[in-house]
């Protein structure tokens, strides 16, 4: 695999099928030994004519290369691509900064604040991968990021779809004591409790006890 990657790097400038074909390899190769291309990493930054099927597989191998040496370079890529237009994309890119705060612990902080900022730009999806990876990283790194929580909890409103709605109520959950209105904000939830998805309701149950 050491002397297939790179001629398969050369692929990445052949038309989108075939770059596609080279990614997923590379993908594999990069999974057992990531160490094989850590230097490559500028060849797999995502460009905007990229079909969305070679920007997913270019993000997946930019995580899998991310290293404390390149993270900075990534996550300002990353923080980029979660602008973009395509919504899809976009929300991989969010997700994708979450799983770099998990991989490279010395990352976490920038991650975190990279999010921060991201929510502050009020895009309603983006908001919504942002908590649902927060959450994630609460998870990992237990009481080490709450002074964000607030922010969290002022885009309370706008949170619609249930995997972010579920997150927020494991945070609150979790952190009440560090929120000052935990108990109303949980009672707002209950209070639609039959309106909520499974998933919504489940968590609301774990919290509540």
């Amino acid at each position: 695999s050491k002397k297939l990657a790179p001629p398969l790097v050369t692929l990445l400038s052949s038309e989108p099928e075939v770059q596609y074909v080279a990614l997923r390899n590379i993908n594999l190769i990069v999974q057992k030994r990531p160490d094989i291309l850590k230097h490559d990493m500028r060849v797999f930054f995502v460009k905007y004519n990229d079909p969305i099927y070679v920007k997913l597989e270019k993000l997946d191998i930019m995580i899998r290369l991310a290293s404390p040496a390149n993270i900075m370079q990534v996550l300002s890529e990353l923080k980029e691509y979660a602008t973009e237009v395509d919504v899809d994309f976009v929300r991989k890119a969010v997700r994708a900064i979450g799983r770099c705060a998990i991989k490279v612990e010395a990352s976490a902080e920038k991650c975190v604040q990279t999010l921060l900022e991201l929510i502050q730009t009020k895009v309603n999806y983006v908001v919504q991968e942002a908590v649902v990876v927060i959450k994630d990283i609460f998870r990992k790194y237990p009481n080490k990021y709450e002074s964000i929580i607030s922010t969290l909890c002022e885009n309370l409103d706008t949170l619609d779809e249930p995997e972010a709605r579920a997150s927020m109520v494991w945070i609150i959950g979790e952190y009440a004591e560090r929120i000052d209105n935990a108990d109303e904000l949980l009672e707002s939830f209950l209070e639609g409790f039959h309106d909520e998805n499974s998933q919504v309701q489940l968590q609301l149950l774990t919290s509540v006890v």
